[in-house]
């Protein structure tokens, strides 16, 4: 069903409120800018979802707030796409793309909803032990990446939702090489540990790198950003689906 029919669902006071959060988890199932998990963790501060039709309320307008602003995102970011085509320039660089369609909170509280998924995940992260069925040919290379990446997450917890210059840098390029090493270890049952650990530390990153890059382009909490700027690999980009199920 559509994002319209349920969160009507969620709106229709004759439902016993069991069914109206139901209801607003479907909502989420279809837009959920930081993963499910994350998305519904970050709604939970609304209060208590599953007793109290305020809370449930004013979750869905938090969601419906930060979803309006991602379309009008989509729907610029298309324009422009457009506009590029028609000067043959057939592929985004992919730093737009996973922008645009990546992990973030576009618009309102924006900045808040991300800080408080890292930490959500680095409390977690942070009491496990570094894998051990990584594969020998990677673990040199994946622990120095680990050291620098969990660093910079820690720095940017530290201090708020911020990065001196040099540990941005650090980010930006640690990111494409943790991806890398995503792909290589292949689907989670190849190497289970490593999987799920460098998923954690990589959605992490790529967190920290779009609200950084959301602050850097000066876009107000209820703004949003058509188009980044790319990122100069020349890399192509994939078709990523907007909101990952982590």
């Amino acid at each position: 069903m559509s994002h319209s029919v349920y969160a009507k669902r969620v709106r229709d006071r004759g439902l016993p409120l069991a069914r109206r959060h139901r209801a607003l988890r479907d909502v989420v199932g279809l837009y959920c800018p930081l993963g499910f998990h994350g998305t519904w963790a970050y709604l939970g501060t609304a209060g208590d979802l599953r007793n109290d039709e305020k809370a449930l309320l004013r979750a869905l307008e938090m969601l419906e707030a930060s979803r309006t602003v991602w379309i009008r995102e989509t729907e610029a970011f298309a324009g422009h796409r457009r506009g590029e085509k028609a000067r043959h320039r057939r592929t985004p660089p992919r730093a737009q793309v996973r922008y645009v369609y990546g992990f973030r909170w576009p618009g309102p509280q924006g900045r808040d909803a991300m800080l408080g998924e890292v930490e959500r995940l680095w409390n977690e992260f942070a009491r496990a032990p570094f894998p051990g069925d990584v594969p020998r040919e990677d673990k040199s290379a994946l622990a120095e990446l680990d050291t620098f990446l969990a660093g910079c997450v820690s720095t940017y917890l530290a201090n708020g939702g911020s990065l001196d210059a040099h540990r941005r840098r650090v980010v930006t390029e640690g990111a494409p090489k943790l991806r890398g090493h995503l792909s290589r270890l292949g689907y989670r049952s190849n190497s289970p540990e490593a999987f799920g650990y460098v998923r954690t530390l990589l959605k992490m990153t790529e967190l920290v790198a779009n609200s950084l890059r959301q602050e850097s382009l000066g876009i107000q909490e209820s703004d949003g950003v058509p188009v980044p700027p790319a990122d100069g690999t020349g890399e192509r980009a994939p078709q990523l689906p907007h909101g990952q199920p982590l």
